[in-house]
């Protein structure tokens, strides 16, 4: 009977001095983030986007998106991401919302193949009838929060 009980605290004190470490190491670190929010100036819809920058391999991951229209006005809202780099100037799918829908997120990521040099998104009204776009608002130019100079 001891040599069970002593067994069976041998094999706690082994399992304590391998989950201890475990708990004691840091997370792995975030993303570098970057974030903008548009708002249209007669106050009808809102965007938002955080941006994650990774350098290996260069990408946009991830990238939450939510936007929000305050109007039923016939118009739909719509946000596309713009990236500049190696591969030139892409502008990426636009996400929708709905027309009669107030608000949507995505969480998607960008991988264009190469340098990213900047980002920004659009936000932008679409006529629901014609499906053309009425009018875009940018956000500010965003860069890689990080020197990845001597990358």
């Amino acid at each position: 009977m001891r040599l069970k009980h002593t067994l069976a605290a041998g094999a706690a004190a082994a399992l304590a001095a391998l989950l201890v470490p475990l708990a004691a190491t840091p997370a792995a670190a975030a993303t570098p983030t970057t974030s903008d929010t548009v708002t249209a100036t007669d106050w009808t819809f809102e965007g938002h986007m955080d941006i994650g920058w990774r350098i290996r391999p260069y990408s946009l991951d991830p990238i939450n998106i939510s936007l929000k229209d305050t109007a039923s006005d016939g118009y739909a809202i719509g946000a596309r991401l713009i990236t500049n780099g190696d591969n030139g100037r892409i502008v990426w799918r636009m996400r929708t919302i709905p027309s009669g829908q107030a608000t949507a997120s995505w969480t998607t990521y960008a991988s264009p193949g190469g340098y990213i040099s900047s980002a920004y998104f659009e936000v932008c009204k679409i006529k629901v009838s014609t499906g053309v776009i009425s009018y875009c608002q940018s956000s500010s130019v965003m860069s890689a929060p990080f020197d990845d100079s001597s990358v």
